[in-house]
């Protein structure tokens, strides 16, 4: 399905931005663990090491259900859901099956880690906390619609966004509301952080600023077009791809759009998020193509077409850009061109990202399969 309060622990959530932002920058060099969607809590899936092709297939496990959520991986463990409700904790090792969770619906959002939990929604609107050691839910909450949205987690608070039209922050220790947002319409997006600020679009064509100790919007910012895309934050700046067959870059302080990309060709939506480095914006689009949009002018550099659209959100390792498409494929090509450097055929589509971590690449597939490729 796609478009058609009080805050509490002000304290905690506020004193634990130190941490957070420390865990996020230390991630972009070659990542350890990958612990939510897109590797960092700016949703700006890019690491400083090249992981270089070609790589080669270490294992495979068999969901035996058709898998839409990109991989986690925290401690030597994998997590994932399928499209029946079941979520997934796998050995990174041996890629041995450690335990099953099961959901009350589909799972097509990735989770987030931390202090011994993994969190996640499902089709149904609920919302779980499970305890990565014996794989028990630790709490359950309940939304009122669908939860497509890949959670964000800080020590005081973890972020999504529901169908029921809100944002919500819990307390990841009890499940309790910390507080709720409600947006005009519905929220597929992930929520993006920097600062003392989350960041969420959704069906109401609107890019949302809230304080997240406080759960007020400070600033709201007309897009007019609904998203669905994960918005990237990167130096005060939001990169989105819409419906509208565009890429906005906006500056959030000022509550100003600098530039929208449609590509000079095609005419059609965005999904995917980007990926923001080297001075591109890098992103997939339903048009079958990546696209590399400069990041000042908000013009075409290069793009690379494929033979179905591309909903993957793309990561960047050094000077290579990994992602998948519908057709099947693992592409990785260059940053500098565009030019394609290798590819892996899986056995379905592609709508996940893939996770990098040291020197290995996990990517999920329609073919209820998910693939763990290492360096050569």
């Amino acid at each position: 399905m796609l478009c058609s309060k009080t805050p509490a622990k002000a304290n905690e959530i506020k004193a634990a931005f130190g941490l957070l932002m420390l865990a996020a920058i230390s991630s972009t060099a070659f990542a350890a663990e990958w612990p939510l969607f897109l590797g960092t809590p700016e949703r700006n899936a890019v690491l400083e090491k090249t992981l270089a092709p070609p790589l080669e297939l270490e294992w495979s496990y068999d969901a035996t259900e058709p898998i839409d959520s990109t991989a986690i991986v925290v401690d030597g463990t994998v997590y994932f859901g399928d499209m029946n409700g079941r979520f997934h904790a796998v050995d990174l090792e041996t890629g041995n099956g450690k335990w099953i969770y099961e959901a009350r619906l589909g799972v097509p959002a990735s989770g987030c880690v931390q202090d011994g939990a993994v969190f996640f929604g499902d089709e149904e609107g609920f919302f779980y906390a499970v305890d990565i050691a014996t794989g028990k839910a630790r709490w359950t909450f309940e939304s009122l619609a669908e939860i497509l949205s890949s959670p964000n987690c800080l020590p005081g608070a973890v972020l999504f966004g529901s169908y029921d039209s809100n944002l919500y922050s819990l307390d990841p220790k009890s499940g309790k509301l910390n507080w709720s947002l409600a947006t005009e319409d519905r929220v597929h997006c992930s929520p993006a952080i920097e600062g003392n600020s989350t960041f969420v679009a959704g069906c109401d064509g609107h890019l949302r600023v809230i304080d997240i100790t406080k759960g007020e919007e400070t600033k709201t910012i007309k897009i007019g077009d609904y998203v669905a895309a994960t918005p990237s934050v990167v130096n005060g700046i939001v990169y989105i791809g819409t419906f509208g067959n565009q890429v906005l870059a906006i500056d959030w302080r000022k509550g100003e759009i600098l530039w929208r990309y449609s590509h000079p060709e095609t005419a059609h939506p965005f999904f995917a998020s980007p990926a923001v480095v080297d001075g591109k914006v890098v992103i997939g689009g339903r048009d079958k193509r990546l696209h590399a949009i400069h990041r000042e002018t908000g013009t075409l550099i290069w793009d690379f077409p494929t033979r179905g659209r591309v909903d993957s959100s793309p990561v960047v390792t050094g000077d290579v850009v990994y992602f998948g498409s519908y057709d099947g494929n693992l592409y990785a090509v260059s940053l500098a061109d565009g030019k394609e450097l290798w590819k892996f055929t899986l056995g379905g589509d592609v709508v996940a990202s893939p996770a990098v971590v040291g020197n290995r690449l996990l990517i999920s597939s329609r073919d209820n399969v998910l693939y763990c490729l290492r360096a050569k």
